[in-house]
């Protein structure tokens, strides 16, 4: 690896890690890596106190009521699909009436979310609204709360984009969703925020939250969570509104055929990938020691270099207020896949380039065609790596006019 790579996806995945996660990931293989959960011997049990202790951190990160209420995930992507299937295949959306389910997300999700909700309107199971937003990034949530309704299952909201950045009002569509429709859950996408930003569930009357470990919260890939909120999973778990989508071994109520009933292992089944949370104990643990104030000031420097770089095209908002460290641009008429490969092959510079797995934002931008370049500065990164990258985009701008 090349000491002196200008590192801006962190928008993808965070680089470099604190340096105790490497340390924790190699000290659980060396002291700790048995199965958690699978046995009563001493490398079980360590094994099976980090996996909780990464629980617990990360309950205590989101606000929830109890550390029970996080499902462990492979990821963000593997958090969303266990709540978004784990609805329309669960007992809210298999009682055999006439009424067709509905959803609703906005055009800014991921295709986490676009595609699993896709996949069941095209077979027919529900009926699916995408709320518009603006050029800016913004949802208006008296517009997406307006395309809820009395059939409304499931209302699916980014707390941050993943192109743009832009940070949108979860409190105020989860405070005022229930008074369109008291039974429709909440599911909010949380990984371009947690670790960046406060999340506070139970305020803001989130039902389900899906979260990243390897992005803000600096841990390794392969790690995320799941918040289940009671509306989603009830306390006496007789009618839970989320299905098991996964059956396997949890190490409870092995003689039984059927699922555990309680959280977390109702919606948990195999090995946990314990050594990757191994590292995000040590990365969640090294958080407070992280600058976000030099995040946020790289960030404004970021936005300001490009706004007056000639032929340059910034999208979202115009300041570091408002948004997360995800800054989306062209560069005149350059196709952005070809223009990151330069960056990347003659400058040393990482950034995303092309379509960010959220094609709709690309339709809202009009970035169908040239894709766009995506430039997510993190904590390590320093200012002079920041007039680095904006003097090599100076410089190829003029190719681009």
């Amino acid at each position: 690896m090349n000491a002196e790579i200008i590192y801006l996806d962190n928008a993808a995945t965070s680089w470099p890690k604190p340096p105790g996660v490497a340390r924790a990931i190699v000290d659980f293989l060396e002291s700790s890596a048995g199965n958690p959960g699978r046995g009563g011997h001493a490398l079980a049990r360590a094994a099976a106190a980090t996996v909780e202790r990464a629980r617990t951190l990360l309950s205590e990160l989101v606000g929830a009521e109890c550390c029970e209420r996080v499902v462990l995930t492979h990821g963000c992507t593997d958090a969303l699909n266990l709540a978004i299937h784990g609805i329309f295949r669960g007992p809210i959306c298999q009682c055999g009436g006439s009424t067709k389910p509905h959803a609703v997300a906005s055009a800014l999700e991921h295709n986490a979310i676009l595609r699993t909700l896709h996949h069941y309107e095209t077979a027919g199971v529900l009926d699916l609204t995408i709320v518009g937003c603006g050029i800016d990034g913004l949802i208006d949530p008296d517009e997406f709360l307006a395309a809820c309704n009395e059939r409304t299952v499931l209302a699916c909201l980014s707390h941050a984009s993943n192109v743009l950045g832009t940070v949108q009002d979860v409190a105020s569509v989860g405070a005022r969703l229930r008074e369109v429709n008291e039974r429709a859950l909440f599911l909010v996408d949380a990984a371009q925020t947690a670790g960046h930003l406060p999340i506070d569930v139970c305020n803001w009357q989130v039902d389900l939250l899906a979260i990243a470990g390897h992005k803000g919260l600096l841990g390794p890939t392969g790690t995320g969570a799941l918040y289940v909120g009671r509306r989603a999973f009830p306390d006496d778990y007789q009618q839970p509104h989320l299905s098991c989508e996964r059956q396997g071994g949890t190490g409870s109520i092995a003689p039984v055929l059927e699922m555990p009933l309680v959280l977390p292992d109702a919606l948990e089944a195999g090995t946990m990938n314990a050594v990757g949370f191994a590292g995000l104990v040590a990365a969640i643990e090294a958080l407070p020691g992280v600058d976000h104030a030099q995040e946020r000031a790289l960030t404004g420097r970021l936005v300001d270099g490009l706004l007056g770089i000639k032929g340059v095209m910034l999208y979202g908002l115009p300041s570091a207020e408002g948004r997360t460290a995800s800054i989306a641009f062209n560069i005149g008429s350059l196709p952005a896949t070809d223009v990151a490969r330069e960056l990347d092959e003659k400058d040393t510079v990482a950034i995303r380039g092309g379509l960010h797995c959220a094609p709709m934002v690309h339709e809202v931008l009009g970035t169908q065609e040239l894709g766009a370049l995506r430039a997510s500065p993190g904590p390590w990164n320093t200012e002079a790596q920041i007039d680095r990258f904006l003097e090599t985009v100076a410089r190829i701008s003029v190719r681009g006019l």
